[in-house]
């Protein structure tokens, strides 16, 4: 990843995965970018808070193995995830972005004032 990046993103408060569901390897994919993240400066960025989600369900998996395909990776990716907050979308079919928008609103929101408080104490 490129530093400029990685700076920008120091600045955030929640850390946002946007995992291609239909990639060659999207475990290593998640692994690489954390690797990363932990290397990058003080190593303070792998403790921020982070949210997965997963793109392109709708072109992923045939209807058959649908489930089953997304079973098997979620059980990949929390083997790998030092959390479980895991949300599956289709940008494209806009399935689940408005869920992915609301939650993610109220996430950061916690966040944020979880770190207030902190602050103040």
């Amino acid at each position: 990843l490129g530093h400029a990046f990685l700076r920008h993103i120091e600045r955030c408060r929640v850390i946002l995965h946007l995992i291609d569901a239909t990639g060659e390897d999207p475990i290593g994919d998640f692994e690489m970018v954390n690797e990363e993240i932990r290397k990058y400066g003080s190593g303070s960025l792998a403790n921020k808070p982070q949210v997965v989600v997963v793109n392109k369900i709708d072109a992923a998996w045939d209807s058959e193995n649908h489930e089953m395909m997304k079973a098997e990776l979620s059980d990949k990716l929390k083997k790998v995830m030092l959390h479980t907050r895991v949300m599956w979308i289709s940008a494209k079919e806009k399935d689940g972005v408005d869920d992915l928008m609301a939650r993610m609103s109220s996430y950061v929101n916690n966040v944020k004032e979880q770190n207030s408080n902190a602050i103040s104490r």
